[in-house]
């Protein structure tokens, strides 16, 4: 059968066709090419997504379980996450947690929660001190003590994209034993009450007040009457309770401001701060009597116990503690050379009397 006859349009069309379908067909397998790896890639970049979501909540589920709080923020001091146990220190509600609020803004829950151990008008200040180190990246440590009597050492540490890391972390049992370590080194172990080396260092910080202010100060040393023969007659047990009972008497009859310590073996100073000699023989009066009034048990019944007290004050021209205590000591050589139990007050007559006695 003879093919039909086409026309020079016809052919030149049908040529042209020809032509171009392979072109189409590259042209086409290059954009399916495309458009599957387009997929590949949004497909990686998803799972990518899906595997760094999964990361970061198992990093969050983990910092939920450690001991200390954890805040992250971010360069404009907004919070991005809070771990559980900062969220229980502060009581801070979920949503306050996740709201990604200003970290000042989380400041003034804290302040508002009565959390922490001080008082109104150093709450400010407080928070003010937290605050400068998150501006200027400090990293040196800050103790926050709380109410519950717990200790948290706050810490910030500056993040490369400008973020900060605040770390929460409980020291109670650190700052506790550092105390306890303080208190050994400061404290007379049998009384209680400072040692010589603290009382001295106490007391040279009053008298720095007093020359800066003028303010008064006076200081007692009291001298338990014979207790060379109590140690010897009933014992050392009872010489340590007779101690024992002085010093519980001074903590008695002091107030807060008050400076008591053990200086010597029946030795006892007390800095009076803000007192002047009239009222300081006055204190050492009751507290004589109190002591007389006293009595300590011992086998055979009861054992009387009597002190005698020395009394300085300070004056514009004194050096300082240690003249302070020298002139207290030559009022007690004067009240134990004049009859013991009793309360006597330094005379600058007594220098030239000491030392003719010293002479004899």
């Amino acid at each position: 059968m003879a093919l039909p006859t086409l026309s020079p349009v016809a052919a030149g069309a049908l040529l042209t066709l020809a032509i171009a379908l392979p072109v189409f067909a590259i042209v086409a397998g290059a954009l399916h090419l495309r458009a599957k790896q387009a997929l590949r890639r949004e497909a990686e970049a998803h799972g990518a997504h899906a595997a760094s979501q999964h990361e970061l909540a198992a990093l969050h589920a983990a910092l939920d379980q450690v001991a200390f709080g954890i805040v992250l923020l971010d360069r404009d001091q907004r919070t991005e996450y809070i771990n559980r146990a900062f969220r229980r220190i502060w009581r801070l509600p979920d949503h306050l947690a996740e709201a990604r609020l200003p970290f000042v803004k989380l400041m003034d829950h804290e302040a508002d929660s009565r959390a922490y151990l001080v008082a109104p008008r150093q709450l400010a200040d407080y928070v003010a001190e937290q605050m400068a180190l998150i501006r200027t990246g400090g990293e040196q440590p800050l103790d926050l003590r709380l109410a519950n009597g717990e200790v948290l050492r706050f810490r910030c540490t500056a993040l490369p994209d400008g973020g900060c890391l605040l770390t929460y972390g409980n020291v109670s049992d650190l700052i506790r034993h550092a105390e306890t370590l303080a208190a050994l080194a400061s404290t007379d172990g049998l009384t209680g009450l400072y040692n010589r080396r603290h009382f001295l260092e106490l007391a040279a910080s009053e008298w720095g007040r007093f020359k800066r202010y003028g303010r008064p100060l006076a200081l007692l040393l009291l001298d338990i009457d014979r207790f060379k023969s109590i140690n010897d007659t009933h014992g050392h047990d009872i010489g340590d309770l007779v101690l024992k009972e002085i010093a519980e008497g001074l903590r008695h009859h002091t107030r807060t401001s008050d400076i008591a310590g053990r200086v010597g073996g029946e030795e006892f100073v007390l800095l009076l701060p803000e007192t002047s000699l009239e009222s300081a023989c006055l204190v050492a009066e009751r507290f004589r009597q109190a002591v007389a009034e006293r009595t300590v048990a011992v086998e055979a019944g009861t054992l009387a116990v009597t002190a005698s007290i020395g009394v300085s004050c300070a004056r514009a021209d004194t050096t300082g503690i240690a003249e302070l205590m020298k002139e207290a000591d030559l009022a007690l050589y004067e009240a134990k050379h004049t009859g013991r139990n009793r309360v006597c007050a330094f005379d600058p007559s007594m220098l030239g009397e000491r030392s003719r006695a010293a002479a004899a």
